[in-house]
């Protein structure tokens, strides 16, 4: 520590030490200080912990105090600020708590409309998102702005979707699948209405003329349909939770597992799509998650230990005879790999972007902590990623 950071620590010590002397509060609330490792005190680290009645969260005001209950002391803590590390603390007490910067920065550009919001579409200039009912928001975007140039309110209460070249297939609660043409990005239009019933809560994929659908612990259902919005069931299979699906070739990829089994994942031959053949079931068991990536699912397994988080790929080009490419290691729970060299991820009590390398694992280079939450990362065309219902862009 240089001597002027030396003499701002201790002017900041007993500045603070003299406010903790004269202010006292008969609850027994106590006071706590976070500041950088450049002696700066942070404002708006959150600072929160405890379950139930017992839960705390709390901001630090621009002097880096904040004010915490008393019921908190002892208590185990995250401080949390977007662009720095969390830090944990196993028993909070009064006093002072370093956190680091991390080695880049996020730009908060404007926050994105919607409820459960996800990026249909992220181009270099031009954004296209949809949220969970249904609300279709085409966005214009630069370093310093977003602006919204069109809408449309599609089917809602939607649980899943995917996007084909510009044909956007949309699954709801309930209703069956709704099929729009994203020619004219501005304007979507419907192209056609599979009313197949059930409660399609769950993942899907389509091949061509065949559509797989994935319920809630129920069987795999596979059907023919064409774009006037005929359909026919072909066959039902089993009973599976199903995760993520897709296909690749004439093989249908199903994360997820048998019920009452953990295997993962599990291929089958569609090439009669009547009569599909089952030709390859994974061992795996205790993942904490798994995605598909490319021709890759990619495996983490539950952490009974902190540190670093070893994740394995799954090579399924050739879906009938996949092979385990290597272990590879990373600072967070993967949640996304957006290309071989940038990763999001959770970390304690953010979400954050990493960066590295697919085949040698990722690091940590920021992260975002408002208001974040597992689910909440809604896509990316790097350096831009819609992170907790707003947009980023990573500074270099």
């Amino acid at each position: 520590m240089n001597v002027k950071c030396m003499r701002k620590s201790i002017i900041f010590l007993i500045f603070i030490l003299l406010m903790s002397i004269c202010c006292t509060d008969s609850k027994g609330s106590f006071e706590v200080i976070v500041y950088s490792s450049e002696c700066h005190p942070i404002a708006g680290a959150t600072i929160e912990g405890g379950i139930d009645w017992d839960w705390f969260s709390v901001q630090t005001d621009n002097e880096g105090l904040a004010i915490l209950p008393g019921y908190a002391r002892g208590q185990a803590a995250i401080i949390s600020r977007t662009n720095f590390y969390p830090y944990e603390v196993k028993a909070l007490r009064p006093g002072f708590y370093k956190i680091e910067s991390t080695p880049r920065k996020l730009k908060l550009i404007s926050e994105v409309n919607g409820v459960l919001v996800n990026a249909v579409k992220f181009g270099p200039d031009m954004i296209a998102t949809i949220d969970y009912h249904g609300n279709y928001h085409v966005y214009e975007y630069n370093d310093n702005e977003l602006n919204e140039i069109s809408s449309a309110l599609l089917p809602g209460s939607i649980r899943y979707f995917k996007l084909y070249n510009d044909t956007l297939w949309l699954s709801t609660h309930g209703e069956g699948f709704y099929v729009y043409s994203l020619q004219d990005l501005q304007q979507p239009q419907q192209i056609c209405h599979l009313d197949i019933p059930g409660y399609n809560s769950r993942p899907f994929a389509v091949g061509d003329t065949i559509l797989a659908v994935g319920l809630h612990e129920g069987p795999l259902r596979i059907f023919s349909f064409g774009y006037d919005g005929q359909y026919q069931e072909l066959a039902s299979i089993g009973n599976f939770w199903v995760n993520e699906m897709t296909f690749i070739s004439h093989y249908l990829i199903v994360v997820g597992h048998s019920v009452g089994s953990s295997n993962t994942p599990i291929v089958f031959d569609m090439q009669d799509p009547a009569n599909p053949q089952l030709v390859y079931t994974g061992s795996e068991s205790e993942l904490l998650s798994c995605f598909l990536y490319k021709n890759y699912l990619v495996m983490q397994p539950y952490l009974y230990e902190s540190g670093p988080v070893e994740y394995r790929l799954l090579d399924l080009s050739n879906p009938a005879n996949p092979y385990e490419q290597g272990t590879y290691s990373t600072e967070a729970h993967l949640i996304d790999i957006i290309d071989d060299s940038i990763a999001v991820g959770s970390y304690t009590a953010s979400v954050t972007v990493l960066t590295g390398g697919v085949f040698s694992g990722f690091d940590i280079v920021v992260t975002v902590s408002e208001g974040s939450m597992l689910d909440e990362f809604s896509g990316s065309y790097p350096p831009y990623f819609i992170i907790a219902h707003n947009l980023w862009k990573l500074e270099d």
